[in-house]
């Protein structure tokens, strides 16, 4: 059975579902978030800008789904009806440099130094919500 690391509650829930074919461990960067799926002891917190603080997640397991995103905040003031478009800003410390380059090479890096034999990295900013801004502008909405 293969032992796996997510950062994603969907895929997260998805594999504990199949507790049968997987072990799953989680990988989440708050507290809150933890406590959003449930707060198990098999969900790490860690800041994955920070390589030494995810190490324990990647400990022992055999892949890695990388599932992290820097998520941009609207900027106050948009108004679709007057056709405008979104403009969007990242909190300090959450641009996607720090998030998607530096933060995601650190779970690739540690994921390597710990054997761990297949990474899978996934990019779905906004992919459960057919609202958000982004994935209607994306549709020309």
């Amino acid at each position: 059975m293969a032992t796996t690391v997510v950062a994603g509650s969907i895929v997260y829930k998805k594999l504990k579902e199949r507790s049968d074919q997987f072990t799953a461990k989680g990988l989440v960067r708050t507290p809150e978030s933890k406590d959003k799926i449930g707060g198990a002891e098999d969900v790490y917190v860690g800041d994955i800008r920070d390589a030494d603080s995810i190490a324990p997640a990647i400990q022992g397991i055999d892949a890695l789904i990388i599932l992290t995103s820097a998520v941009p905040k609207m900027k106050p003031g948009f108004d679709p009806s007057k056709g405008e478009r979104p403009e969007f800003y990242f909190e300090e410390g959450c641009f996607p440099e720090q998030v998607d380059w530096i933060g995601q090479k650190n779970q690739i890096d540690a994921a390597k130094a710990a054997g761990v034999k297949q990474v899978v990295l996934v990019g779905s900013m906004g992919g459960t919500n057919l609202n958000h801004p982004l994935a209607n502008h994306l549709r020309g909405g």
